[in-house]
């Protein structure tokens, strides 16, 4: 649970370093809570650190689309604070460490674990994106053709 709390902090600062404002801090705040408690209980449960950030990310995706529509906000200002928790700082670190000190066998699984974290943000943004951008075609689609109509 001490993860979950870091994680929050870590997003209220991030969410200062860029910017956001006083109103929307609320916004990103509650999407680092949803992005570290969704990967924290899948990793706990014995998911891979893949699913776990992919469904994580997915999550907060979703999250920020809709609070984007709701206050009226690009979903990025929301969304960028909100992955913090999600990002591979440890396994990259330890990564470069066992790079430099030669040790070949946590080298590769910490820079597996590396790999498979970004492959996790980066698809569960596409999937969601793709989701997004589907409705909003078809939402464009059947006005133009209920506009026809009348």
């Amino acid at each position: 649970m001490l993860d979950i709390f870091t994680c929050v902090l870590g997003t209220l600062g991030f969410s200062i370093l860029l910017k956001v404002s006083k109103q929307k801090l609320i916004f990103t705040v509650i999407g680092g809570t949803i992005s570290s408690v969704i990967y924290y209980f899948m990793t706990e449960s014995g998911y891979d650190t893949f699913k776990s950030t992919l469904f994580a990310m997915v999550a907060i995706c979703v999250y920020s689309e809709i609070m984007a529509r709701i206050i009226k906000t690009p979903a990025n200002v929301i969304l960028i604070p909100s992955t913090i928790p999600l990002l591979p700082g440890g396994f990259l670190y330890y990564t470069l460490s066992y790079l430099v000190h030669a040790d070949k066998e946590n080298f590769y699984f910490y820079g597996k674990e590396t790999v498979f974290v970004g492959l996790g943000i980066a698809l569960g943004a596409v999937i969601v994106s793709i989701f997004v951008t589907f409705i909003n075609t078809a939402h464009k689609h059947f006005k133009k053709k209920k506009a026809q109509e009348e």
